[in-house]
């Protein structure tokens, strides 16, 4: 089957593989084969195909190649947490990011990328024609990733699932175990007797490792774990509140995201806590080039999530698996931002 191109003739035609054939006096089967690399032909017709095509103008017309190939061109991003109403003030900075970094990655690999819901009820992601799907930060008993599975749809994951039965989809992942030990290593070298934790209720592989490296962490560091974490309905300035009023009181809190940061100055603003004096915070952000990194009350240590590479890793990989190419996870490097709320000279 031939496909058409988005270059024009002289009379506004569309150039094709009909003219570049022409212009090479070679056959319309060969000039396919040379132009999609497929079939044994020599390298120097293929060359000669090449040229003419650049000479004539040829570019590739999508929808007749994806009639050929049975792809669509499309790839599909859902995020699970957008089913929850807390979503939108904790999560819509890193998940912008991400979505940022993977429309260019797509855009450059000659896909489009669609934002589609990420709740299976409504369907309505199932209408949109897509060769595969993205679902960033699967929740436990994930609907959406079983609807995937049940429907045969190729998915990679932003954040391992985590159920079982699932081990075999790919995953883009922050290097969270080397990030965690980073930054509550820089809390105690910065003075801090006991470090907290301010974690949330978010059923996702994120928050689950956040508190088990931190577990773990506490356990080589010789002191008991001091976690404290909201409901889902309950403003997370009340849990800071119970961490920082209890009798052994952490010296330094590390905050699961922006929203436990803010939550974190707000409680200690309450309590007549000074920052950095008498408590030291960090927390983890989706990017340190936010532009809203320096209009907190005091400039907050980050460990930054570099969420455009995750993107962009994300959009790869699942290309790369449509394509049959092997593949493996992928872990994308995060960074400790020292600011002035961990500066105590």
């Amino acid at each position: 089957m031939s496909s058409g191109g988005t270059a024009r003739g002289p009379a506004g035609r569309r150039t094709g593989i009909r003219d570049v054939a022409r212009a090479t006096g070679l056959s319309i089967t060969t000039v396919s084969h040379a132009l999609s690399g497929k079939g044994k032909i020599a390298s120097a017709t293929r060359d000669r195909v090449l040229r003419a095509a650049e000479e004539l103008g040829y570019r590739p017309d999508p929808v007749a190649r994806g009639l050929v190939s049975g792809r669509t061109g499309i790839l599909g991003l859902a995020v699970s947490h957008m089913t929850d109403k807390p979503w939108e003030g904790t999560y819509r900075p890193y998940y912008a990011a991400l979505s940022s970094g993977a429309s260019m990655a797509a855009v450059e690999r000659d896909y489009a990328l669609v934002v589609v819901p990420g709740d299976p009820v409504s369907g309505l992601w199932a209408r949109v024609p897509m060769d595969g799907l993205i679902i960033v930060d699967p929740v436990r008993e994930d609907p959406l990733l079983a609807d995937c599975a049940r429907r045969g749809l190729t998915v990679v994951t932003d954040g391992r699932p985590i159920d079982p039965g699932y081990e075999h989809v790919p995953t883009v992942e922050s290097d969270l175990n080397r990030g965690m030990a980073d930054v509550l290593g820089h809390l105690r070298d910065a003075g801090a007797g006991r470090v907290g934790l301010l974690s949330g209720p978010q059923p996702d592989a994120y928050t689950q490792d956040t508190e088990q490296l931190y577990r773990e962490w506490c356990a080589t560091a010789g002191q008991a774990p001091l976690i404290e974490s909201p409901a889902p309905s309950e403003d997370p300035v009340e849990a800071a509140l119970r961490l920082l009023s209890r009798p052994d009181r952490p010296a330094a809190v590390h905050g699961l995201n922006e929203t436990y940061g803010r939550a974190l100055l707000a409680a200690a603003r309450r309590l007549g806590l000074d920052i950095p004096h008498d408590l030291l915070v960090s927390v983890m952000r989706e990017t340190d080039q936010s532009s809203t990194a320096e209009d907190w009350d005091v400039p907050l240590t980050t460990l930054s999530l570099d969420a455009r590479q995750l993107g962009s890793e994300a959009v790869g990989l699942l290309i790369d698996v449509l394509d049959g190419r092997p593949v493996r996870d992928v872990l994308v490097p995060c960074t400790v931002v020292v600011r002035a709320s961990t500066r105590r000279d």
